[in-house]
């Protein structure tokens, strides 16, 4: 992706208890009955660069027909809210379950990509309700799934990712607008940092001995706050996600330009290091 893409039935009266085995689509057409599409729609699935429509990071999601969360799972960053559809099986008439791993994404700066990476003892495991319709089953897959990082995926992120994706995009209103804002270095004496709040490493990245630099964009008001935060060059992990609420505690001597404090574009950087040295 290039940057810038067993169920069981208590039978109460004889004491039976009958175990659904789960089936796929080929087991089906094997025994001779038809095809299901609606499984054969969620085997599709299988091998595509899926991300999760709600950046979540729960390891069970249930979804009705319509593609809807059910619950209120725990959300965070879409670097880990990738996932591999390794399986899918019916669970009975109503149900399709979908098992795989979660993915974390990592961006690799000499061929400015980010790359995806198996979190293989992360597992995952999705149950959507089946419409008993393979295109409305479709449209839920949609509705749950981006392949790639496609625009509305993009729209639904954050400020800082979503400026990232489109440097053109207008930032809402703030106490900016209608402010000159000097980014070229001699224009103005460019702002300092006076006070930083250092970043949270995540469990994966720790895991997984990621280590780098986050690069960040910001804007630094007359009072030297930070405002219109965006990532300029990502790191992936979540890490950047963690910069990016660490970066906004910071506090900075604000700019100056004849003497008077202005608003200031400059790029900080955020390093993540499983040894931190002295800064």
């Amino acid at each position: 992706m290039r940057a810038r893409s067993a169920k069981s039935f208590g039978w109460a009266a004889v004491l039976i208890a009958v175990t659904v085995q789960p089936i796929s689509a080929q087991q089906s057409a094997a025994a001779g009955v038809p095809e299901d599409l609606s499984l054969r729609a969620a085997e599709l699935l299988v091998g595509k660069a899926l991300f999760l429509r709600g950046f979540y990071l729960s390891n069970d999601l249930m979804y009705d027909a319509a593609g809807r969360v059910q619950g209120s799972p725990k959300v965070g960053d879409w670097t880990l809210a990738a996932v591999n559809v390794q399986k899918a099986e019916r669970r009975g008439a109503g149900e399709i379950e979908m098992d795989g791993v979660r993915v974390a994404i990592r961006y690799n700066v000499d061929s400015n990509e980010f790359v995806r990476h198996e979190l293989k003892d992360d597992k995952v495991r999705v149950v959507v309700k089946d419409p008993g319709d393979a295109k409305q089953l479709e449209t839920a897959f949609a509705a749950m799934f981006s392949i790639g990082i496609d625009p509305a995926y993009q729209r639904a992120m954050p400020d800082y990712w979503r400026h990232y994706f489109d440097p053109s995009l207008a930032w809402p209103k703030d106490g900016l607008n209608g402010q000159t804002i000097y980014f070229l270095y001699g224009s103005a004496d460019q702002s300092k940092v006076e006070h930083r709040t250092e970043a949270k490493y995540g469990d994966f990245a720790v895991r997984d001995k990621v280590q780098g630099a986050v690069q960040m964009r910001m804007v630094v008001d007359s009072s030297g706050a930070p405002e219109r935060i965006s990532v300029a060059r990502p790191l992936g992990y979540g890490l950047d996600a963690s910069a990016a609420e660490a970066m906004a505690k910071w506090r900075f001597v604000p700019g100056t330009r004849d003497g008077s404090s202005v608003a200031t574009g400059v790029v900080v950087e955020e390093q993540f290091s499983l040894m931190q040295g002295p800064r």
